[in-house]
C-alpha cells in the first residue's frame, strides 16, 4: 500500500471518531499488535487535528505470558515517540469457575480499562471486521439467536461508559498494510496460535477451509450480521414494550401473571432481555430454553437455573428471579443499633430513617432469628394475626429469601416488625418521637 493511501484511511478514522464522539479523553486499550496500534495512530491524528481531544493509552499487562515485557517495552516506546500518556495496569486473573478462560481474561481487561474512564472519557478498541467474522461463527455455535449473531455495534454506550471501535469495517490485512505503510511496527502475540482458544480454531481452522471452496463468505457474513441487527433491533422494540410492564428492573423480577406463555417467540424474547440484566453475553438457545421452562413448572414448584458463578434464575409463584447467589444462617438474636450495620454471612441489616407510618421509633433492636412458621404475627392495618409461614406466602417471601427474615423486637421483647416486610400492629397510643425507623436487608 502507497503511503498517501495509508495517510487517507488514516484520516478518515480520525474523522470518524470526531463525528461519532464529541470532545473527549480518548482512552485507548493499546495492545502493541497491529489493530490497537491503528486506533491509537487514530486518535493520535485527531488530536494533533483537534486540541479539545486528548488521548491516553492503557496497556493491561496478563502476567501469564513470558512475552509481556516485550509488549510493555514496545508500547512504552510507541507511545514515547508519540507523546501519549501510558498507564499499564497488572491484571488479576483467575481460571476455573464456571467460565472459560477466554470470557474470564476479557472480563479482567475490561474491568482495568473502564478503570480509567470519566464522565469526559470514551474508550476506543481495536476490533475489526475479521473478529466479526470470528464472532458470527461462535455465536452460532453457542446458538445465540440474532442478537448474538449481528456482532459488535460501533459506539455503544452502557454500563461500563462510552465504548467506540472504529475499525469495524476495515480488514486485518488493510490494517496490517496501513501500519506498515506509515512505517510503523507492531507486536504479535504467540497467544493467538494457541488452537485450545476457541477463537483461534475458527480463525485458523474453520475460516481458511469455508473461505476456500466458498469465495466471498467474509462478505455474506458481514452482510448477514447487520441483517441480523436490524431484525432484532425491530423484535425488541416489540418486545421492550411488553418489558416494561412485565419486568420489576430494580429487583431483577419477571412477572409472569398476564402473559401467554405459549407465545413461544414472545416468551423466548422477553426472557433472552430478561436475562441479560446480568448475563454479559447474549444467552444461548440452551439457556433461554432451559428459563422458559421454568415458566411452564407448577408455581409451588421449587426449580433453579444456575446462569454464572454468581446468578440463579428461581421460579416462586408466578414471577421468575434473577437471584444473587447468597448465604445466611443466622443464629438466635442480635442487637442492632441506627449507624452501626450488621452483617450475616453475605448478607447487611441496618436500621434506616423512614417515615411515621413506615417505621417504629426504636434506634436498638433485636433480631430474633429463633422462631418457628406456627409463630403468629399481626401485621399493622389487618384485623387478625396469622402464622409466620402463611404471611410467607401472602407476602410473597421467596423461599430462598425466608433465612433473611427476623422478628424485630425492643429491648424489652416487645414485636416491632416482621423483618423488612411488614409493622406489628400495636394496641398502644402513637409514639412521640420525631424519628422512626425501619429495617433494611441487602445482599452485599
Amino acid at each position: 500500500m502507497l503511503k498517501v493511501k495509508a495517510e487517507q484511511i488514516l484520516e478518515g478514522l480520525a474523522l470518524k471518531i470526531q463525528k461519532l464522539v464529541p470532545p473527549s479523553r480518548l482512552v485507548v486499550g493499546l495492545s502493541g499488535g497491529a489493530d490497537s496500534t491503528l486506533v491509537l495512530l487514530s486518535a493520535v491524528h485527531l488530536a494533533r487535528m483537534d486540541r479539545n481531544y486528548s488521548v491516553l493509552a492503557v496497556h493491561c499487562i496478563h502476567g501469564l505470558d513470558l512475552d509481556d515485557p516485550v509488549w510493555l517495552a514496545h508500547n512504552q516506546k510507541l507511545c514515547a515517540e508519540l507523546d501519549v500518556p501510558l498507564v499499564t495496569p497488572k491484571l488479576h486473573i483467575v481460571y476455573g469457575q464456571g467460565e472459560s478462560p477466554e470470557a474470564v481474561s476479557r472480563a479482567e481487561r475490561y474491568r482495568a480499562l473502564v478503570e480509567n474512564l470519566d464522565e469526559h472519557s470514551v474508550l476506543l478498541l481495536g476490533h475489526q471486521a475479521d473478529d466479526q467474522v470470528e464472532n458470527f461463527f461462535l455465536a452460532l455455535k453457542r446458538g445465540a439467536g440474532p442478537h448474538g449473531l449481528s456482532g459488535m455495534t460501533e459506539l455503544i454506550h452502557d454500563e461500563r461508559g462510552r465504548i467506540l471501535r472504529p475499525l469495524l469495517e476495515l480488514r486485518k490485512s488493510t490494517i496490517i498494510e496501513v501500519i506498515e505503510a506509515l512505517g510503523y511496527t507492531y507486536v504479535f502475540d504467540i497467544s493467538n496460535t494457541y488452537l485450545k482458544f476457541e477463537r483461534n480454531f475458527v480463525r485458523l481452522k474453520v475460516l481458511p477451509l469455508l473461505t476456500s471452496r466458498f469465495h466471498g463468505l467474509e462478505k455474506s457474513v458481514l452482510r448477514s450480521t447487520k441483517l441480523c441487527a436490524y431484525e432484532h433491533d425491530l423484535a425488541m422494540r416489540y418486545t421492550r414494550e411488553v418489558f416494561k410492564n412485565q419486568v420489576d428492573e430494580c429487583n431483577l423480577i419477571l412477572n409472569l401473571e398476564g402473559l401467554d406463555v405459549n407465545d413461544l417467540a414472545l416468551m423466548f424474547a422477553l426472557l433472552r432481555m430478561f436475562l441479560s440484566l446480568r448475563l454479559k453475553l447474549p444467552a444461548p438457545y440452551n439457556t433461554v430454553s432451559e428459563a422458559y421452562n421454568l415458566c411452564l413448572i407448577g408455581a409451588d414448584q421449587h426449580v433453579a437455573l444456575k446462569l454464572t458463578s454468581e446468578y440463579t434464575l428461581r421460579r416462586f409463584q408466578k414471577k421468575l428471579y434473577l437471584v444473587k447467589d447468597g448465604i445466611c444462617q443466622p443464629q438466635g438474636r442480635y442487637t442492632l443499633n441506627y449507624g452501626t450495620p450488621l452483617k450475616i454471612d453475605d448478607y447487611t441489616f441496618e436500621l434506616v430513617k423512614t417515615e411515621l407510618d413506615n417505621g417504629f421509633s426504636c434506634a436498638r433492636v433485636l433480631l430474633d432469628f429463633d422462631y418457628t412458621g406456627k409463630m403468629r404475627l399481626h401485621p399493622k392495618g389487618r384485623h387478625h394475626s396469622r402464622e409466620i409461614k402463611k404471611l410467607f406466602v401472602e407476602y410473597e417471601i421467596p423461599s430462598w429469601l425466608r433465612n433473611t427474615k427476623c422478628v424485630v423486637r425492643d429491648e424489652h421483647g416487645e414485636i416491632l416488625a416482621f423483618a423488612d416486610v411488614f409493622l406489628q400492629h400495636a394496641d398502644s397510643l402513637p409514639s412521640k418521637s420525631k424519628e422512626f425507623y425501619r429495617l433494611r436487608i441487602t445482599r452485599h
